[in-house]
């Protein structure tokens, strides 16, 4: 969070859910969880959110309803908002993928020779009727009040 940002209303949030409503939270809003690298050929539809502990290689693909979070390298394909919702988002450490789509939005990295990560995660998302792949420090997400 930025600094100068009021997290008081977080921490009341946090501190205040009961048992129940974190369940009624995790069925509005689920999400699975990978702990590996996605190869080749390896196929994920899930309705929810879906985060990698790993890298999705080329070949591989994500499909999800919700977000897609890839804590590694996206080289395959990544579709969130399978179900039309264009306010999912796609960050990873490095978005590097084959093609991305986010609802009916389809785009694809530009091609780059950088075989290092960057300094910050990067993410794509709709911004004013187009896909956006950026830093995640310059998104819309890393810019809430």
């Amino acid at each position: 969070m930025h600094s100068g940002q009021d997290t008081s209303s977080v921490e009341h949030y946090v501190v205040r859910r009961n048992a129940r409503d974190w369940e009624e939270e995790a069925r509005r809003h689920p999400t699975l969880l990978i702990r590996k690298t996605l190869r080749s050929g390896q196929h994920v539809r899930f309705y929810g959110n879906v985060v990698v502990l790993g890298d999705v290689n080329p070949g591989a693909e994500i499909t999800a309803g919700g977000d897609i979070v890839v804590m590694g390298w996206l080289r395959g394909l990544a579709h969130a908002g399978a179900e039309g919702n264009q306010e999912a988002v796609v960050a990873a450490f490095r978005l590097s993928p084959t093609q991305i789509r986010i609802a009916h939005f389809i785009g694809r990295a530009p091609d780059s020779d950088d075989t290092e990560l960057p300094a910050v995660p990067e993410i794509a998302e709709v911004r004013d009727g187009q896909l956006i792949i950026d830093q995640w420090q310059r998104s819309t997400l890393g810019n809430v009040k």
